[in-house]
């Protein structure tokens, strides 16, 4: 081979090598790609887990709409509400 055929098989490879680093390390290069294609991942995982909390939601508010033994748990248990027939027994606290 000519000194002049190696220099432009040289230059040849190095343009290439640049191209593939571009591609794999530049902006919107194939390492932007797979951090792009983690995050989303992550967020439709987000999404499903926000799906099933709005579901769960939904649920519970159409209980808290039609069903009166439900809204009176939830009262006894979450507010501590009593009824009036019901005897209240206080306990002193201890103290240590």
């Amino acid at each position: 081979m000519t000194t002049k055929t190696k220099i432009i098989v040289t230059g040849g490879i190095l343009m290439f090598l640049g191209f593939l680093f571009v591609i794999a390390f530049g902006e919107r290069g194939a390492v932007d790609l797979y951090q792009l294609t983690l995050e989303r991942d992550r967020l439709e995982g987000v999404n499903l887990d926000l799906q099933r909390k709005n579901r769960a939601l939904y649920r519970t508010i159409e209980r808290l709409k039609d069903d009166l033994d439900f809204v009176e748990n939830i009262a006894r248990t979450e507010l501590g509400m009593t009824a009036r027939d019901d005897v209240v027994i206080l306990r002193k606290k201890d103290r240590r």
